[in-house]
């Protein structure tokens, strides 16, 4: 992290397109002003924090709603090479050879 010490008016330059300027200082705060491109994401940290909270929160509740009931989960039927499967399709079990 580096960290600078800068007076009212003074600038900040990141990179060729960011440029951070302090347009005022106070005892409670520091008011900054961002150059930057129009492509540019900026936001305070504490709504960055935010987005991705709510973000991971929503993903958690994609997978399962609060209140709702889990859905049973589907099993698959067991066929066997004595029983013929019980939709009316053709089993994929090999029936037993008596031939060895």
């Amino acid at each position: 992290m580096l960290i600078v010490t800068r007076r009212k008016g003074q600038r900040i330059v990141l990179g060729n397109d960011v440029e951070i300027v302090i347009t005022d200082i106070s005892r409670s705060g520091v008011k900054i002003g961002i150059v930057a491109p129009s492509t540019l994401t900026i936001l305070r940290g504490e709504v960055r924090d935010a987005v991705e909270q709510a973000n991971r929160e929503s993903l958690e509740s994609s997978f399962a709603e609060p209140g709702l009931p889990t859905p049973p989960a589907i099993e698959a039927p067991i066929v066997s090479n004595s029983e013929p499967a019980a939709s009316g399709a053709p089993s994929l079990a090999r029936p037993a050879s008596s031939e060895r």
